[in-house]
């Protein structure tokens, strides 16, 4: 169940600002008790992962989700996700064999060892948290194989009128019970930055309280990391699933997984997208179904319930109401594709940058923080060694403008110069030109 934890608590972050959130299942103690599982089990051999919080009502958070070049960036997920920490998970098979799990990070606990689904066994889930509640799930099992044929890109336009490109698959190889059919996906894409350079600021000995001026050494160094080209990585976050009704074939085809619009970034230099399809079980599919429908019709808040949502999870002692999600053992099969933005949209404009990224100067110095005489107003905007400071900017150039707050140095927001911002400089595995 991916990002159930977010889809439930954070589903207004898809708009500017969150300035109170009312789930409307209350606030009190019963509520915030809620587990969130996240878990499923495939027939890959790896370690595999089961991701455990608490049910948040996020009562009255000032989170801004939209890009501020004046304040530093923070994590939204880890910050505002309750994890659950210092739980025991464990899987244990139909013929009694057990698979331990470690916590790797806060409310992440990933298996000891490699190991993959059979289809001719079951598993069940069981946890046990540190308030001495014991969870277990029903005994679960692939139901059927089916392999993506085919992944592939068109030109379309979605329901909103929205010009851009899909992608579609097509699947075959069906094995066993193959009714239901669940989709992720994880982006990768190229990003430059556009206003780069091989310089940049390296502020030291700062001290903004000396007086009677502030003391600092403000250089203009090399760059000693690659900032210029970065690869950017988004997974789905949203509930994709269908159905295959198709009697006189082994499979569906033009199935669109996933829309890009045209005039988004990510498609600029070059796009990648790797599908996982999973084959469900009825359960599992009625589940997530239940949960997209909860999320689409706008109730999320007031609906999503335990009582409205139940899983194949449960506390031992049978208490109701205290735990949400699903424990799902699926086989999968993945497909990867490239794509060039240019291959669609032939000689015209490439999708604009996502950010600002206006030329700016100010005023290298600012007056003493501990000053304390007689000062009027500064209509300058903030100094360049305090945005320095808390690396909130990075360098263009030289400036020979003197017009009012002139500072000797031009710059843009950071994430105009330094691509590492929006992602990892470090290329992928599987990335390919």
């Amino acid at each position: 169940m991916k990002r159930i934890a977010i889809i439930i608590t954070l589903f207004t972050l898809l708009v500017s600002c969150i300035d109170e959130v009312d789930l409307g299942i209350g606030s009190n103690d019963t509520t915030n008790k809620i587990l969130i599982v996240e878990a499923t089990l495939t027939n890959e051999l790896k370690t595999h992962r089961v991701v455990l919080s608490r049910m948040d009502t996020l009562t009255d958070l000032g989170i801004d989700s939209i890009y501020n070049p004046y304040v530093p960036i923070r994590d939204i997920n880890r910050d505002l996700v309750p994890y659950e920490r210092n739980a025991t998970v464990s899987i244990v098979d139909g013929s009694g064999t057990l698979y331990g799990f470690n916590e790797t990070s806060p409310g992440i606990y990933e298996s000891s060892t490699e190991f993959a689904a059979d289809p001719t066994n079951t598993y069940a889930l069981n946890i046990a948290t540190t308030d001495g509640a014991t969870y277990s799930s029903k005994a679960m099992k692939i139901e059927g194989i089916s392999t993506i044929a085919d992944v592939y890109a068109a030109k379309t336009t979605n329901a909103s009128g929205i010009e851009g490109i899909g992608i579609f698959l097509n699947n075959s190889g069906v094995e066993g019970n193959v009714k239901n059919l669940r989709y992720t996906y994880e982006e990768t894409y190229k990003i430059i930055a556009p206003n780069w350079t091989q310089k940049d600021f390296k502020l030291t000995n700062y001290d903004p309280c000396a007086l009677p001026v502030p003391t600092y050494d403000l250089e203009i160094v090399d760059r000693v990391n690659e900032q210029q080209t970065c690869y950017g990585y988004a997974s789905s976050n949203t509930i994709i699933q269908t159905q295959n009704t198709n009697t006189n074939s082994s499979g569906i085809n033009n199935f669109m997984v996933h829309f890009v619009a045209k005039d988004n970034y990510i498609l600029t230099h070059r796009y990648s997208i790797e599908v996982t399809q999973s084959v469900a079980g009825s359960e599992s599919y009625g589940f997530y179904e239940q949960l997209n429908n909860f999320s689409q019709s706008g109730n999320i808040f007031s609906q999503v319930q335990p009582g409205f949502l139940e899983g194949n999870l449960s506390l031992d002692d049978g208490s109701q109401g205290t735990v949400i999600g699903f424990f799902d053992v699926v086989s999968v099969s993945k497909k990867r594709m490239f794509l060039n933005y240019t291959d669609f949209y032939e000689g015209q404009p490439l999708p604009p940058y996502p950010f600002n990224c206006e030329v700016k100067t100010a005023p290298e110095s600012h007056e003493s923080y501990c000053y304390s005489g007689p000062s009027g107003p500064n209509p300058c905007p903030q100094s360049i060694i305090e945005q320095v400071n808390l690396d909130l900017i990075s360098y263009v150039g030289p400036n020979s403008d003197t017009e009012q707050c002139f500072g000797p140095h031009l710059f843009v927001p950071k994430i105009c110069g330094d691509c590492t911002l929006l992602g990892s400089n470090i290329v992928p595995d599987f990335w390919e030109e």
